[in-house]
Order: structure tokens, then sequence, then C-alpha cells
């Protein structure tokens, strides 16, 4: 029989990690959604198709800046929101790790479509990771109207900078964990 003093441990336990992980989602909703906010107006300022593109699609993540660096073995980061039907619904972590002959770094925008449920709800379970070769469209004027889906997923692009020579194989994989308290907020809410 547990004791009144180890019930009482296990609420203050779990009552602390609950606040540590409110104040990590407040940190992320005060610089990773206006990250998220510019990231978009930047991809559909060059192309202006991707706001009807992402507005007909289920859902998208959106990894305002991913950074890339390689010397022979190459890796990259970022972190991103991710949104169901325009509406925040939690954040994800892009991982990619490459082997292959690059040298240099770049820093991108990445955003994955989701064109159905399914392809979204694959990403949230963690069922979801690509080539990091893999297919990817360029944002730039027009890309978004052609864009095509593989799998219910399209990928686009946009590079912030840097210069990066690579012929590689490699993949990326991405983790999800479910929003709290912005959950609901619109991509484009301050």
């Amino acid at each position: 029989m547990a004791t009144h003093s180890h019930i009482l441990e296990k609420v203050e336990s779990f009552a602390s990690k609950a606040v540590h992980g409110l104040e990590k989602e407040h940190d992320l909703l005060q610089t990773l959604h206006q990250e998220v906010e510019a990231a978009l107006v930047r991809c559909k300022r060059d192309d202006p198709g991707l706001e009807s593109l992402l507005s007909h699609a289920h859902g998208y993540a959106v990894f305002p800046s991913v950074g890339q660096a390689a010397v022979v073995i190459g890796g990259a980061f970022g972190k991103g929101e991710v949104f169901e039907q325009g509406k925040l619904i939690g954040y994800s972590g892009v991982i990619q790790l490459t082997l292959g002959l690059q040298l240099g770094g770049q820093t991108f925008t990445q955003i994955v479509v989701f064109e159905n449920k399914p392809a979204l709800n694959r990403f949230k379970e963690g069922h979801f990771s690509f080539a990091a070769s893999a297919s990817a469209a360029l944002v730039k004027a027009g890309a978004a109207t052609s864009t095509r889906f593989d799998r219910g997923v399209a990928v686009l692009l946009h590079s912030d900078g840097g210069l990066m020579l690579e012929l590689a194989l490699g993949a990326q994989k991405f983790v999800y964990v479910n929003a709290f308290m912005g959950r609901g907020k619109s991509a484009t809410e301050h």
C-alpha cells in the first residue's frame, strides 16, 4: 500500500513536469511561432500559389530554419509547427543524416504538406521519414501549383542562404509532440 507521502511525491513530480512542459511550450509559442509566420510570409511572397496549396491541404508542417552542414558526413536539424486544417496541433523536429561527397553549409525553410488525414496521421505517429535526396520542390513562382503528392505528402524547400555541394545518400526523420497551450492557433496569428 502506498503511503500518503509517496502519493504526495508522485503528485508533486507530475505537477512539476506539467509546469515545466507548459513553460517550454510558452517559450516555443513566443519564438518559434513568429519564425513560422515569417517563413510562411517569405515563401508565399516567392510563390503566391503556396497559399492555395496550404489552404486545400489537410495539414502541413513548417520548419522555418533547418540548418545543414557537411564534410563527407552531414547533418541537419530543425524544429517547427504542425497545422491541421490551418490550426496548430503540435510541434515537430526534423533530423537529417547524410553520407557521401558533400561540403558546405546552408539553412532552408522546409514545408511538408499533407494531402489527407492518413498522411498526417503517419507523420504524427512517427511512421514518416524519407530519403534526404527525395524529390522536393524549391519554393519559387509557380512551384506550388505544380507540386505533386507522393503517398499523400509533398515537400517544399526555400533556400535561406549558404552553399552546399552534395552527392550523398541519407534520410530525414521526424518527431512529433502535441500542442497544449497553442492548440488551435492559426499559422498567421500572433
